[in-house]
Formats: C-alpha cells, structure tokens, sequence
C-alpha cells in the first residue's frame, strides 16, 4: 500500500507545480480571468470603430469634405492604434504565471502611457485641424471622448500600479494560492476589472462618431453628386440623343438600302428596256434616257441626304444640347449655394444639423428635379415635332424605293405584253413613261423641301425651347435665395426659426 501513497503524493506535486498562476506569479489570484475578458472587450470595441470609420468616403466629389473626412478618420485611426496595444499588454498580462511581473506591469504601463501623451500631444493638433476642416461641433465631441478616455486611462494606470507593487510583495514573500490575498487585496483586483471594462465602455463612443461621420459624409456627397448630375445635363442630354438617335440610325439605314436598291435596280432596268424589240426604240429610248436621269438624280439625293440632311440632324442635335447646356447656366447656380451650405451643415453635426438636412433636402431636391422636369417636358414637345420631321424625309425615301420596286415590274410586264401585242406593249411603255416623267423633278423638290424644313429647324430650336422654359427661370434665383435663408436661418434656430 506504501507504494500507492507515493504514487498518489507524486500526482499531487505534479498538479501543484502545473498549477498557472497570475499578474507574473505562480500563485493563482482570483479575478485575473476577469481582467483577461475585459480586455478582449477593450479589442472587440477598438474593432467596432475600425468598422466604422471604414464606411468613410475620402474621395467624394468635394475637395473640403474629403480633407475633413482625412483628418476625422486620421484620429479614428489613431485612437485604434494606440488602445489596441494596451488591450493586448492587459490580456497578456492577466493570465501569466511566468513574470517577471515588473516586464508585464511595465510594458501596459508604456503603452498607457504612449496614449496619454498622444491625447496631450498631438491630438490637440489633430483636433485643431478638425475643427478648421470640419466644425468645431466635431472638433468639441472628439475632444470630449479623448478627456473621457484620458481619465479612465489615468485611474487604470494607478491600479495596476498598485497591483503591480501587490504582486511583487507577494512574490518576495513568497505567497501561496491560499494566502496570496494577504498582499494582493480583491478590491485591487476589482479596481483594475473596473477601470478596464471602463475604458472598453469610454470606446463605443469613438464608434458611433465615426459611424455619425461616414453617415454625414457619405449622404452629402450623394447629395452634392445628385446636383452635379443634374448641373451637367446628362439626364436631359441622354433623353434628346437617345430618341433622337433611333431616327437617325433609322434613316442611316434606310438610306444604305436604298442605295443599295438603286445601284441593283436600275442596271436591272436598263437590261430590261434593252430586251425590247427594235421596233420600240422610239419609246424605250427616250425612256432609257429618263432613267440615266433618274439615278443621276437618286445618287445625288442619297449622297446629298447623306452629306447635307443628316449634317442638319447633327446640327439640330448639337443645337439642343447647347440650348440645355446654356439653360443650365441660368438655373443650377442660384440653388448651388444652397446645396454646398446644406451639406456642409450636415457635415458639421451641429445642433440643428439633421433637423435642418429632413427639413431643406426636400425643398433642394424640388427645385432640381422640378427645373429638369420642366425642361424634360418641353424637350419632349420638341422631340415629337422631329419625330414628324424624320418621318416625312423617311416618307420621301419611301416614295423613291417604292418607285424603283413598281418599275422594274411594270417593264417586266410591258415586255411580255411585246412579246404578242405590239398596240398593247406601245400603250403599256406609254403610260410607264408618262408616269416617270415627273419623277425627277418631284424627287429634287421633295428632298429641297425636306432640307428646307430641317434648316428651318435649327433656326427655330432654340428660341422654341426658350419660349417654354423662359416662364419658369424667372423663379429660378428667388426660389433658391429663400432656400439658402431657410438654411442659414434653420443652422442658428433649429425648429424654433
């Protein structure tokens, strides 16, 4: 039995001397678990605000949000780097049983320390530049969070200082698991639980103004990007070009078809008028003829609806999209002032800020879309007006293309007919060529006609367009100064303005 006792007296050593102990000693001293958990809880927050400030746009379409969204998110990220490590010294501090105690207590020791002096320091010059780039709202909540954490940092400091001394005491007197409370005090122990878990709490608030400032920034760059769109007339451009384009692209290809039907039907024409009998020269000749001047006359109506018609198209295109690019100038600058105020209000997270944005971004948002609607809505009359021009020089090509389609077939049948009954075949190349005759003439003064009216068209464009917007620019400035006031007025007085 002997040997049973010593086998059982080697397993209880073993477990003593496997024992972990705390803070840099053996001994094992309550709490110390604790302390390890809250300092994860000090990461886990450090993380929160990494998240947050994250979200922040540092290239958003003005040059002053974006340094002032550098400098908040330059202190979000200091704030970070510095308490990450002091969260990490406490965690590596808490659960070590391997000391020396003076290595662990000192080293948390220098990376509070490191953060009180950058709080001091050079956080003041951060703060300084914050409150020039962004307001001193900002500049004021920031320097609250910094006084916050300072303090906590300060008390944490002191108890693990007196920790620090309680441990070493118990190390020289050479404590025990059982009596290490005769020099390391729970209430000591609790301190530093507290003052950690406090600095984990000080962190949330550093989050949530980072999460306030990627919200702020980030909805008023959207909302200075929504006035950019608009001043640029891309939305009213994109409208005239896209169904315009239809048309064009429309007759471009007709126009190809065509072409391509006259350089194929009247060779096949002129084969068919060469198969006639001698016998009816005095009527196919001149009729020969009359063809040879037709497609001198197609050729120089494609070439010149090519060259001449679809410049004017151009220019008609080219005509509006200066009108609307001029017009713009009369209606985006008065409500400009109003759009950069608004944004920088909400980006200066003043008393007011969030009311005043709910309160105006609708009224801005108006004047916008409404401007641009009614310039939509006149574009639109004028959009159709050339729609009906486009189809009456489609008509024209039609009529050209028709009449070549109906020749061929009819010479197909006055052929046939000359086969067996000259009278009949004489009468049918009659009638054929009294209906050419004036087919020519008809086509020159419809295609005249047309590059008439297209002319005529860009003459008129702008003063048509400026006739249906000028009833409403008139507003324009005075509605946009009473948004400004509005604004101005609302940043000092909130609702009670």
């Amino acid at each position: 039995m002997r040997w049973f006792q010593y086998f059982t007296l080697a397993i209880v050593l073993l477990q003593v001397n496997n024992v972990h102990g705390d803070l840099g000693i053996s001994p094992i001293i309550s709490g110390s678990g604790t302390v390890e958990s809250y300092a994860g809880r000090i990461r886990d927050e450090a993380d929160g605000i990494v998240s947050a400030y994250g979200d922040i746009t540092l290239d958003g379409p003005s040059e002053a949000f974006n340094q002032g969204a550098v400098a908040l998110k330059t202190m979000y990220e200091n704030i970070v780097n510095f308490v990450q490590p002091i969260a990490q010294s406490i965690a590596t501090l808490a659960p070590n049983d391997v000391g020396p105690a003076e290595n662990l207590f000192g080293d948390a020791d220098t990376k509070i320390a490191a953060m009180l002096t950058f709080i001091t320091g050079n956080a003041q010059t951060q703060l300084v530049t914050i409150q020039q780039k962004v307001s001193v709202f900002v500049r004021n909540e920031l320097n609250d969070i910094l006084n916050t954490i300072k303090a906590t940092l300060n008390e944490l400091r002191s108890a693990l200082s007196a920790l620090r001394t309680a441990v070493i005491s118990a190390r020289t007197n050479r404590a025990t698991s059982s009596n290490v409370q005769t020099y390391v005090k729970p209430s000591m122990v609790v301190l530093v639980q507290t003052k950690t878990l406090q600095l984990a709490t000080d962190l949330p608030a550093a989050a949530f103004s980072a999460i306030e400032t990627a919200r702020t920034i980030n909805q008023a760059n959207i909302f200075l990007e929504t006035g950019i769109a608009v001043s640029s007339g891309t939305t009213l451009a994109e409208l005239w070009e896209s169904e315009m384009l239809k048309d064009y692209e429309k007759i471009v290809n007709f126009l190809n078809s065509l072409i391509t039907l006259v350089d194929t039907e009247i060779p096949l024409v002129n084969e068919r008028i060469a198969m006639f009998a001698e016998t009816f020269s005095p009527l196919t000749t001149p009729l020969e003829e009359k063809y040879n001047e037709i497609d001198t006359v197609y050729d120089q109506i494609t070439t010149g609806t090519e060259d001449n018609v679809l410049n004017a198209y151009k220019t008609l295109v080219s005509s509006a999209l200066g009108y609307i690019r001029n017009l713009l100038i009369v209606y985006f600058p008065p409500i400009e002032p109003a759009i950069k105020r608004l944004s920088e209000v909400l980006v200066q997270r003043g008393l007011y800020a969030d009311y005043c944005y709910e309160t105006y971004y609708p009224k801005v948002e108006q004047y916008l879309f409404s401007g641009e609607m009614a310039m939509l809505s006149c574009l639109n009359i004028e959009l159709e007006r050339e729609k009906y021009l486009m189809e009456a020089l489609v008509e024209v090509l039609y009529q050209m293309q028709f009449f070549l389609e109906d020749t061929n077939a009819h010479l197909k049948i006055c052929y046939r007919l000359s086969l067996f009954d000259t009278p009949l075949a004489n009468e049918c190349l009659q009638e054929h060529t009294e209906f050419s005759e004036p087919i020519p003439c008809t086509a020159i003064k419809e295609y005249a006609t047309m590059l008439q009216l297209l002319c005529k068209e860009v003459d008129s464009l702008r003063f048509r367009l400026w006739a249906c917007v000028s009833r409403d620019t008139v507003t324009f400035p005075l509605e946009a100064q009473d948004i400004l006031a509005g604004i101005e007025n609302c940043q000092l007085r909130g609702p009670f303005a």
